[in-house]
């Protein structure tokens, strides 16, 4: 069988040389051009230190790597020392090194919880949606890829009056046959009937509905379980998608019954009092303003099934991370939940994380909702899809993949248009933009990605060498290989901050490399050997693309 036998490289090349030089990896830098040389040390400081000139420095890490293979030549640029690497030297060391593929895993026994998506069992997922799912997923891999175990959570929204409502709607003007066939979009009309025809004896009725399914009794309970287990079986199809799965399902209302533990734990502890009939933690000296945990008329809030979900799941999954993934908005609510656990002293309250972000939006009237104001999760999938499958009509694609291509377009699409972007900031997803084959966008990487898998299959029909050949290392070959030492780094980076744009830059600028190369060079050529060498260099980006 034809294969051909890539091997990687895992050195970082600013450390390798900064490890030669015996300085700080972070004082090696990339030349602002090429032709200045590859990486450049700043030598100001060590002149200040050392009270002598910075010629005398210079000289001293010239003679540190002046007969280093690794080193065509080293010049004086003002107060720096510019380093020209021998291209096809470190090159061949990069092909060479089996290893970078291998990332360091320090994740290893390690737990990681990730609570996101979050969806709201008595309403459709919308627009809002997309960015928790779409950041906690990239995550989660993140992790996963540091050797983290991942544990997905989604606290899905099951407790309440709406769901009471829903009750009642069903109990009233309800249709099991039509619930079965139509599922969401039948529970959905039902609960719009009720607020269209909401008065003062429904709204009681509801609340009593309320009462039977907190206190698990009843035939309103029965109804209630039939009503969120659909919801949840739809939910997952439509996250499914997405390519994406939860471990843990478990809702607000798992919590109902266990709210008292940390109420009395911080009452033992003197930190809550009662305000105005309300129980409340008095948080003004941190800066967080008044906590309620609970409210006058008896009822708890998000904060008391929060920290009733924290203990649980540290006890449960033993993790070495939380991890919140909400809008900035809830910047308050988790500054005061995880004070609170740390005033209880919780062995966990230091490594509990909120990963804020910005609003995901749409240019105004480009996606009509067939429910309300919001556009629906389903109806951008839809329309994405639609979007895609446009642009793919016409070109060189076998009809019966046409719209499974389009698919998985409209999903890199919509997921590109979060991930690049740094997450705290607000977004704008332009169909018509996002579903590009050019530019920034999730299908300009699915094509180069395509143009790769293209060019290795024309090789194997035009070639059947087996043999491990190294290419000729030019300057640009080489400025994607010194891209891919960063590979790690990259990944380091990306968890350190929890900002998954850090990957989808370097992915974006792997790709502008790659193509700068495919379009100045002739891959496939009359020489065996040549186009051997690289074809190995190919199927290394693929390597590193398939990975990230």
């Amino acid at each position: 069988m034809f294969e051909i036998y890539v091997k990687l490289n895992s050195m970082n090349l600013e450390y390798q040389i900064a490890k030669k030089l015996s300085v700080n990896q972070a004082l090696i830098q990339k030349t602002p051009k090429v032709e200045m040389g590859d990486y450049c040390l700043p030598c100001f400081m060590f002149a200040k230190e050392k009270k002598v000139s910075i010629n005398v420095i210079i000289d001293e890490f010239k003679n540190k790597i002046k007969d280093d293979e690794m080193f065509i030549k080293a010049e004086q640029v003002g107060g720096y020392l510019n380093l020209f690497l021998n291209k096809q030297y470190v090159g061949e060391k990069i092909l060479n090194d089996n290893t970078i593929s291998v990332i360091n895993k320090s994740g290893k026994n390690k737990v990681v919880c990730i609570d996101y998506c979050s969806v709201n069992l008595a309403k459709y997922l919308h627009i809002g949606h997309f960015t928790t799912t779409i950041i906690g997923e990239s995550l989660a891999r993140i992790c996963e890829a540091l050797g983290y175990n991942v544990v997905r959570i989604n606290y899905a929204g099951d407790y309440g009056t709406p769901f009471g409502k829903m009750v009642v709607a069903y109990k009233l003007w309800g249709d099991k046959n039509d619930i079965e066939n139509r599922g969401m979009d039948a529970i959905q009309d039902l609960y719009v009937k009720f607020c269209a025809n909401e008065n003062d004896e429904l709204l009681e009725q509801a609340r009593m509905a309320s009462f039977q399914i907190e206190n698990k009794k009843g035939e309103e309970y029965k109804i209630y379980k039939w009503i969120i287990n659909i919801t949840i079986d739809e939910t997952k199809k439509l996250i499914g998608k997405m390519g994406i799965t939860f471990d843990d399902w478990r809702g607000e209302s798992t919590y109902n019954d266990k709210m008292e533990k940390p109420l009395e734990e911080i009452n033992k502890m003197g930190l809550s009092k009662v305000e105005n009939g309300a129980l409340i933690i008095d948080m003004n000296k941190f800066g967080l303003g008044v906590c309620v945990l609970k409210r006058s008329d008896g009822g708890s809030l998000y904060i008391t099934r929060d920290l009733s979900a924290v203990e649980d799941r540290y006890n449960l999954y033993h993790f070495d991370e939380m991890l919140y993934v909400t809008a900035t908005q809830q910047n308050s609510h988790f500054a005061k939940l995880f004070k609170i656990c740390e005033l209880l002293n919780k062995p966990y309250a230091k490594n509990l994380k909120h990963i804020g972000y910005g609003m995901f939006s749409l240019p105004e009237g480009k996606i009509a909702s067939r429910k309300g104001k919001q556009a629906l999760f389903q109806d951008i999938l839809n329309e994405a899809e639609e979007q895609a499958f446009n642009v793919v009509k016409d070109r060189n694609i076998e009809e019966n993949k046409k719209q499974e291509i389009s698919k998985s377009v409209a999903i890199s699409s919509i997921s590109f248009s979060i991930l690049k972007v740094e997450r705290i900031k607000d977004k704008i997803f332009d169909i018509n933009k996002a579903v590009s084959f050019d530019g920034e966008t999730g299908p300009y990487i699915q094509y180069t990605y395509a143009r790769i898998n293209s060019l290795i299959k024309k090789y194997k029909k035009q070639y059947k060498l087996q043999k491990f050949e190294m290419p000729q290392i030019d300057v640009k070959l080489f400025e994607i290989l010194k891209l891919l030492t960063n590979y790690k780094s990259t990944i380091y980076q990306a968890k350190k901050s929890y900002e998954p744009s850090i990957i989808s830059r370097y992915i974006l600028e792997l790709c502008k490399q790659f193509n700068a190369y495919y379009n100045e060079t002739k891959i496939i050529t009359e020489n065996e050997k040549e186009s051997a060498g690289k074809i190995n260099f190919v199927i290394a980006v693929k390597k590193f693309l398939k990975n990230v």
